[in-house]
């Protein structure tokens, strides 16, 4: 079971992927896109080293840190 908040935080963080990834094809060169694919990368890396991005099946973290 997961707590409310983490819900609402992985719905942001999807949110937040589509977006940029529909600035990123749409070829908009402006400085919005690059901060916002720089942040996100950031921030699922921070997520997945503090461990709060944990799977059921093992091969998976092997894609995680790919």
């Amino acid at each position: 079971m997961l707590s409310q908040g983490t819900i609402l935080l992985r719905i942001g963080f999807i949110i937040l992927s589509l977006t940029n990834f529909g600035l990123l094809l749409e070829n908009r060169q402006d400085k919005k896109s690059g901060i916002l694919e720089i942040s996100r990368c950031l921030v699922f890396v921070g997520v997945y080293k503090l461990g709060y991005l944990r799977s059921q099946i093992s091969s998976l973290g092997y894609a995680y840190e790919v």
